[in-house]
C-alpha cells in the first residue's frame, strides 16, 4: 500500500514538473514571439519612412527642374484645352500644386501610373483650363498624406508651365472607397486632390472650387517667389 501511494506521489511530482517545464517553454515561445513581431514592425516602419523621405527627396529634385523651367514673366496662353508639358529626365509635368496649409509645394507628372506615383503627385485627368482638374498623390506625408488636415476655405494654387496660376478653396472634403471611381470623377468640382487611406480601402477626396483670381500677363509667376520660400527647393 505504501510503494502504491509512494508510485502516485512520483508520477504526481513528475506531472507536476512535466507542467511547469511547458508553462517555462510556452512563456519563452511568446517572449520569442512577441520580440519577432516587434522586429517585423521595427522594420515596417523604417521601410514606410525610408520609402517617404526617398519619394520626398525625389518630388525636389523634380521640382527644381520644372521650376527653372518657368518663364520669368507670366506669358499669354488662351486657357483652353490641355495644359502645356515640359519633360524632366524622361518624365512629363503640366506644372506644380501649392498647399500653404501644409506646406508643400509639388511638381505635377502629366499622366498617373504606379510608377510615377512614387515620385510626384500626378494628374489623373482633366486640365486647369476646363475646370476639371483631379490631381492624385501617394499617401507619403511629403506627397498627400496629410491632405485629411485641410479645412474648409483653405487655399491651393495649381501654376501652369507658363507660369499663370490658378487659385482655388477648398470646399468639401469627404471619403470615398477605393473603387468609386465614378463617384470620384463625378460632381461639379474645379480641381479635386485625393490619396489613398493607410491601407489603401479608401480615398481621402479634397473637392475645390476656384475663386477667379489668376495671374496677370507680365507678371513675376507666384511659384518663383513660392518656391524661394519652400523647403522643398533643397537649397
Amino acid at each position: 500500500m505504501g510503494s502504491k501511494k509512494k508510485l502516485q506521489g512520483m508520477m504526481q511530482f513528475d506531472f507536476e514538473r512535466r507542467i511547469t517545464q511547458m508553462k517555462k517553454l510556452s512563456g519563452y515561445f511568446y517572449i520569442i514571439f512577441g520580440v519577432l513581431l516587434l522586429v517585423a514592425a521595427a522594420s515596417i516602419v523604417k521601410n514606410n519612412l525610408d520609402e517617404n523621405a526617398n519619394a520626398g527627396s525625389a518630388s525636389d529634385e523634380l521640382l527644381s527642374s520644372v521650376i527653372e523651367q518657368v518663364p520669368d514673366t507670366v506669358l499669354a496662353s488662351e486657357d483652353h484645352g490641355d495644359m502645356p508639358v515640359v519633360d524632366v529626365d524622361g518624365r512629363s509635368f503640366i506644372g506644380t500644386v501649392q498647399i500653404p496649409d501644409l506646406g508643400l509645394l509639388l511638381p505635377i507628372q502629366s499622366e498617373w501610373a504606379k510608377e510615377n506615383a512614387k515620385v510626384s503627385v500626378c494628374r489623373y485627368e482633366g486640365s486647369a483650363y476646363e475646370n476639371d482638374l483631379i490631381i492624385c498623390g501617394h499617401n507619403y506625408s511629403e506627397h498627400f498624406g496629410n491632405l485629411g488636415e485641410l479645412s474648409t476655405g483653405d487655399s491651393i494654387i495649381v501654376t501652369d508651365m507658363n507660369g499663370k496660376s490658378f487659385y482655388y478653396q477648398v470646399a468639401n472634403i469627404e471619403t470615398l472607397g477605393a473603387y468609386d471611381v465614378e463617384e470620384m470623377e463625378g460632381g461639379d468640382w474645379d480641381l479635386t486632390l485625393f490619396t489613398c487611406t493607410v491601407g489603401g480601402a479608401n480615398r481621402v477626396t479634397v473637392r475645390c472650387e476656384a475663386t477667379g483670381q489668376v495671374s496677370e500677363t507680365g507678371e513675376t509667376p507666384d511659384v518663383i517667389k513660392a518656391a524661394e520660400e519652400s523647403k522643398h527647393i533643397r537649397k
